[in-house]
C-alpha cells in the first residue's frame, strides 16, 4: 500500500464507529443500492448489518473480510474502507442486498423475505445490466432461487442477461472459508469478469 493510500485508509478507519444506541436504532433501516454507471459486477449480499444501517455504507463494518478479499483478489488496488464507495464505482462494482432491512444477524431474516427480494433484484439487474451478479452467501441464493444444490462458483443459469456467480459470505462468522480460500474463489470471478 502506498503512503498516500495508507493515509486515506487510516483517515477513513479513524472515523468513529456507531455507538450501541445508534446500532440499536438502525434496526430495520435500509441502505440505498450502490450503483456504478457501468456495472461489471453487482455484489448481492443477504441484508445490511446494523453498522451498515447506522452508517449508510454497505458492508459497513471496516473489519468485514469483504474489504481485504476485494483487494487481495484483485478487484481493488488497495484495501478500502466501507466509506470509499467512489473507488468501487470507478471499478464497475455495484452493491445491493436481497433483503433491505438492517439486522444484527442474517438469521433474523425469514426465507419468505429472501424470496420476496428476488423480483426487486431482477428489476435492478434489468435496469443496471451488469455482466455478472455475484451472490455473497450460499444459503440466501439457494433459498431465493430454489437451487438447493448450488455450489460456489459460476452458475449455469443467468439473471436477465447477467451471468450468475455464487460466492461464500465474507462474514467472519463463516468459518468454512478462511481468508486465503475467499481470495481464491473471489479471484476466479475477477479473472472472468475483467478479462
Amino acid at each position: 500500500m502506498s503512503d498516500a493510500a495508507g493515509a486515506r485508509f487510516a483517515a477513513a478507519s479513524t472515523r468513529r464507529r456507531p455507538s450501541r444506541d445508534a446500532l440499536l436504532a438502525a434496526y430495520g433501516t435500509t441502505v440505498p443500492d450502490l450503483v456504478a454507471p457501468a456495472t461489471v459486477v453487482l455484489l448481492c449480499g443477504i441484508n445490511p448489518s446494523l453498522e451498515s444501517g447506522a452508517t449508510g455504507f454497505h458492508f459497513g463494518t471496516p473489519s468485514n473480510r469483504l474489504w481485504p478479499v476485494l483487494h487481495l483478489a484483485g478487484f481493488t488496488p488497495r484495501r478500502l474502507h466501507p466509506s470509499e464507495t467512489d473507488e468501487l464505482v470507478r471499478r464497475g462494482i455495484s452493491i445491493t442486498n436481497l433483503v433491505h432491512r438492517s439486522t444484527a444477524r442474517a438469521d433474523e431474516i425469514s426465507d419468505d423475505e429472501v424470496r420476496a427480494g428476488v423480483p426487486r433484484l431482477t428489476e435492478l439487474v434489468e435496469r443496471v445490466a451488469p455482466r455478472w451478479v455475484a451472490f455473497l452467501g450460499l444459503a440466501a441464493y439457494r433459498i431465493g432461487f430454489g437451487r438447493r444444490g448450488a455450489k460456489v462458483g459460476r452458475q449455469a443459469e443467468t439473471l436477465g442477461s447477467a451471468g450468475v456467480w455464487l460466492l461464500p459470505n465474507p462474514s467472519g462468522l463463516n468459518a468454512h472459508y478462511q481468508l486465503p480460500d475467499l481470495v481464491r474463489v473471489y479471484g476466479e470471478l475477477r479473472e472472468t469478469a475483467y478479462s
